[in-house]
């Protein structure tokens, strides 16, 4: 059966064994660092992911035929038509993604499955919140803002509440991660 990018079962466990393994040694790469140098090593990292999802997007703008028009990129724009063909080499890899909203303007998804998270976990359980942040929050926002400014990614397991505590997710314990996308009004 193919997944929603089309993709065999075969291909599926391709990709799904590639991210098991690009996800363990990101996790002990990442746990080394952090034990070594702390919470600043997670916000470099952040950093650095933020710039390349930024970069990412710009190159797949210029290869799609985006560069130049990023006020015609909305939500739906963004998921459809560009943001699966940053993941068309590994299909969806092993992440369920139940869409609850999907329109030009927003779209909200519930993912209760995720694969890297898991491979993260096998590796360093008490820090696999990090890769929400590292990957999901900082790529994932990188990435939406290169494609348009106006775009803003949110990974509800790694958003502040008013009073400072998180929302929570897979990586606290919860059921599923939220994840939005939302074109900003002027």
């Amino acid at each position: 059966m193919a997944d929603d990018f089309g993709y065999s079962e075969e291909i599926q466990e391709f990709a799904k064994e590639a991210v098991w393994k690009d996800g363990r040694w990101m996790a002990v790469i990442v746990k080394a660092i952090y034990e070594k140098y702390g919470r600043e090593a997670i916000d470099v990292l952040c950093d650095a992911f933020y710039k390349f999802g930024e970069e990412e997007a710009k190159r797949y703008k210029k290869e799609l035929g985006w560069e130049g028009r990023e006020d015609e990129i909305n939500v739906a724009v963004a998921l459809r038509d560009i943001y699966p063909n940053v993941h068309k080499h590994i299909g969806a890899a092993g992440m369920e993604i139940e869409r609850i909203k999907f329109s030009e303007k927003e779209s909200e998804s519930h993912v209760p499955f995720c694969y890297i998270h898991d491979a993260w976990k096998s590796v360093w359980p008490e820090g696999s919140h990090f890769m929400c942040e590292i990957i999901s929050k900082a790529h994932d926002t990188g990435f939406m803002h290169g494609l348009n400014p106006k775009l803003e990614w949110t990974h509800h397991a790694e958003k502040l509440n008013e009073d400072g505590t998180r929302q929570e997710g897979l990586a606290r314990g919860k059921e599923y991660c939220k994840m939005c996308l939302v074109l900003k009004e002027d």
